[in-house]
């Protein structure tokens, strides 16, 4: 293992352990979202930072917002990475209100989507994205009707502000969803997710490279949650055998280094954990949405998380 990539590992455990004591209502979960994060962007957490932005966020929004909770604690970390903070905030509720009157749901996923769209859209015109995300959401929705939902909105307005022509993802989205359809992946939405994220490279040959990394950490049985297909459908992997190597010397790593890897996590958690860091350590500058994604992963996963707990309460 190289210098770089054990130095990016010790810092992800270093920001662990620190957001755990100084974060620790956040819950674990986005203990670890908070660690990746800063990590990869090869800086420590900054507390106080995270604390003002959360009590901007609190003093100009209602509490019955979306923007409270575990939405409040992500939003606010990925925020923390920007500069201008109150001014970012402010485009984020007037894109939330552009949305809403464009017929997306007021939720937590729309507020996720309209950081993005803050952060990667400027000096874009706004109410054409939000068309354009209109657009492909009805057209999503009429493919895959039972299986598009609010989650989808992120991919949405990742489509539109790269100008994916319709025409286009009308005409490959169905091939895509055909060939993932051949891997071993339980959920329909987790296709679907998956082949979206896909569309974002615009090529056949990064989808065969998606599902064969797939296909080979089945091979390794090494897991992975379903809530982040969509960050494999982003990431490159020029060296599969290489890429699978890596994953898990850096799962052993972590394990060594800190028992919370190792007794107290899901496995397909930590997989992606491990993922994230070997990538941002290898993919050079082109590393947009990449933190976006793994933070709507963390927040769809701490759902499922709590629908299980709470199906099994009533059981």
């Amino acid at each position: 293992m190289d210098k770089l990539l054990k130095d990016r590992i010790d810092l992800t455990i270093e920001n662990y352990r620190s957001a755990k004591v100084k974060l620790r209502n956040d819950g674990d979960l986005i203990n670890h979202l908070a660690s990746l994060v800063f990590a990869h962007n090869n800086k420590d957490i900054p507390f106080e930072k995270v604390r003002e932005i959360r009590r901007y966020i609190k003093d100009t929004s209602s509490r019955v917002s979306p923007f409270r909770g575990e939405t409040l604690y992500i939003l606010s970390l990925l925020i923390a990475l920007e500069n201008e903070e109150e001014n970012i905030i402010n485009d984020i509720y007037e894109i939330m209100e552009l949305l809403t009157e464009e017929g997306f749901n007021e939720c937590d996923y729309l507020v996720l989507t309209s950081f993005v769209i803050a952060k990667y859209g400027k000096g874009i015109d706004k109410h054409k994205i939000s068309r354009k995300m209109k657009d492909v959401f009805i057209l999503l929705k009429e493919k895959y009707y039972n299986i598009t939902g609010e989650d989808d909105y992120l991919v949405c307005a990742l489509w539109a502000l790269n100008d994916i022509d319709i025409t286009t993802i009308d005409e490959f989205i169905e091939t895509i969803y055909n060939n993932i359809t051949n891997l071993n992946i339980k959920s329909k939405n987790g296709i679907q997710s998956l082949t979206n994220a896909i569309m974002l490279n615009g090529s056949s040959g990064h989808m065969y490279k998606t599902m064969e990394f797939i296909l080979q950490m089945e091979k390794r049985d090494i897991k992975i949650a379903q809530q982040f297909l969509p960050l494999l459908g982003v990431l490159s992997n020029r060296d599969m055998r290489k890429s699978i190597d890596l994953i898990e010397d850096v799962v052993e790593t972590l394990c060594e280094e800190e028992s919370e890897y190792e007794y107290y996590m899901d496995k397909g958690f930590r997989t992606i954990i491990a993922i994230s860091i070997i990538s941002f350590n290898t993919i050079g500058d082109n590393r947009n949405y990449i933190d976006e994604l793994l933070a709507q992963g963390v927040y769809s996963f701490i759902k499922s998380k709590n629908k299980g707990m709470f199906a099994e309460a009533l059981a």
